[in-house]
């Protein structure tokens, strides 16, 4: 069954093996510079099925950043608490994500990109950028993805996504989900078909203390990846009118999320 899975799986493996020990800001790390992580969506929608991950909570976090939203309170509301050990005492995060998606120094980028897009599909220039450096000292976590490309060839769209850290047991998995439905989005807006999500990391790297959970994910079967159904337009996602088929995946591998 080779698809993102078995390529995720791979890249693991590959860390483990030939990956340099890092004494980090949050941890000591195996690491491995410049790395590469794609899932081609004619396989499938790329929800790693070894250990459990929540679909629900990738949805509902693609809508908070699509609306510019900076505060963990209406993640909470919807049942997601990922963000909520980074935000200060009011539930702030500061300008991330969202913020700098709908308003980079007054730039709306998201609508200015779908605009562009619709103008010309082929222009190299359909580029959005997370990196602010007149508001990264204002954020409690400086963006890990930190940009995106969408790309097109004879009908089919691709996204790029540039990261400068990749957490790849923990946050891998839910990145490239968030990524394929961002992608599936905006091909609905622009009645394109989805093709491939590319992510290009810096840093790929394992956290010393999740080792025997990777080893215990990689030595178990994998399912059948799950197939995205429904999924509104970009221009008014909504996390409920995502539709996916059945996700099988064998248990949840519980570790620490370091900060």
């Amino acid at each position: 069954m080779i698809n993102f899975e078995s390529k995720y799986k791979d890249l693991l493996r590959t860390v483990l093996e030939e990956g340099d020990t890092i004494e980090g800001r949050n941890g000591t790390t195996i690491q491995l510079s410049g790395r590469q992580l794609r899932a081609n969506l004619k396989d499938g929608f790329p929800l790693v099925t070894s250990k459990k991950i929540f679909p629900k909570s990738v949805f509902v976090e693609t809508q908070w950043i699509l609306e510019g939203r900076t505060c963990v309170y209406w993640l909470n509301q919807h049942g997601v608490k990922i963000w909520d050990q980074w935000a200060d005492q009011n539930g702030e995060l500061g300008p991330v994500y969202g913020k700098q998606l709908r308003d980079f120094n007054g730039v709306d980028q998201l609508t200015k990109l779908i605009e562009n897009a619709k103008k010309d599909i082929n222009s190299r220039r359909l580029l959005i950028s997370m990196w602010n450096p007149l508001e990264v000292d204002d954020m409690n976590l400086p963006p890990c993805h930190y940009s995106w490309q969408i790309v097109h060839s004879d009908g089919y769209l691709d996204i790029i996504v540039s990261m400068r850290s990749l957490d790849l047991f923990v946050g891998a998995p839910y990145d490239i989900a968030m990524y394929a439905t961002i992608l599936s989005s905006i091909c609905e807006e622009l009645n394109l078909i989805p093709r491939e999500v590319i992510i290009n990391a810096a840093s790929t790297h394992i956290y010393s203390d999740h080792i025997d959970a990777v080893l215990e994910y990689l030595s178990v079967n994998q399912f059948p990846l799950p197939e995205l159904l429904e999924v509104p337009k970009i221009s008014n996602f909504k996390a409920s009118e995502v539709i996916l088929s059945e996700y099988k995946s064998n248990k949840r591998l519980k570790v620490k999320i370091h900060k």
